[in-house]
């Protein structure tokens, strides 16, 4: 089973924004929030809702922190020891589920890492970026916006590279013309050498293998036939 579960922890404003977008790109969204107001509101906009204090243990096992379905874990509130506390327990929990805390500082970025947070987002370095980009940037503002929020059929899509691909074993630099099956061809992932992300256009000449992720930019239908192709047995 598809991997389709977030789970949120506090209904913020940012996690209200973060709540839209994945729940606009089809995941099952449940919202954890102790203010009966804010929990209302989260109810109110469709989401499932557990009204509940994720400071014990038992309650962090109970929102079924350990289903293999969950995509991630959001740790979003607004007091910096709480969310710590909680990014603790909850990698504790479950050594292997992805955790997203929010931090306000560099130090934060630090203290949320070593905590267990396997990434962390500044809203407000967020938020001047989208300034920086709406005024000197404003077209590439807008179809990203597009993309996000699903006013636009184009689309980010992950494939991951399976055994005996046509993929397995090519290089990227042999890819170039894969612009002709309409999908543009971000960059990969090779989870053998670390999590961060090669960008097609550094030049850096990977070899593709097995397990390897292809991040790619298209067309709904285009990414849904070019999948096809990477998943073709040579």
């Amino acid at each position: 089973m598809k991997k389709n579960k977030i789970i949120i922890y506090s209904f913020t404003s940012l996690a209200a924004q973060i709540a839209k977008i994945l729940h606009a790109k089809k995941y099952k969204i449940l919202i954890i929030e102790e203010n009966e107001e804010l929990a209302l509101k989260a109810k109110e906009l469709g989401y499932d809702v557990k009204q509940i204090s994720l400071m014990e243990d038992v309650n962090i096992i109970d929102i079924g922190i350990n289903d293999e379905n969950i995509k991630a874990f959001f740790c979003l509130g607004k007091d910096k020891n709480t969310n710590l506390f909680i990014t603790l327990s909850v990698r504790n929990i479950n050594k292997q589920i992805r955790i997203i805390s929010v931090s306000h500082s560099k130090q934060d970025n630090k203290t949320m890492l070593l905590a267990g947070a396997t990434k962390t987002i500044n809203p407000y370095e967020i938020g001047a970026l989208r300034i920086f980009r709406l005024l000197h940037k404003p077209t590439i503002l807008s179809v990203l916006d597009d993309i996000l929020f699903n006013q636009s059929d184009i689309e980010v899509a992950e494939i991951i590279i399976t055994k005996g691909s046509i993929f397995d074993g090519v290089y990227l630099d042999e890819l170039k013309s894969v612009d002709r099956q309409k999908v543009i061809i971000l960059g990969i992932q090779d989870k053998e050498i670390s999590d961060d992300f090669i960008f097609f256009s550094t030049g850096i000449n990977h070899k593709i293998d097995e397990g390897d992720t292809l991040v790619v930019l298209g067309h709904k239908n285009d990414l849904i036939e070019f999948k096809k192709t990477v998943d073709s047995i040579i």
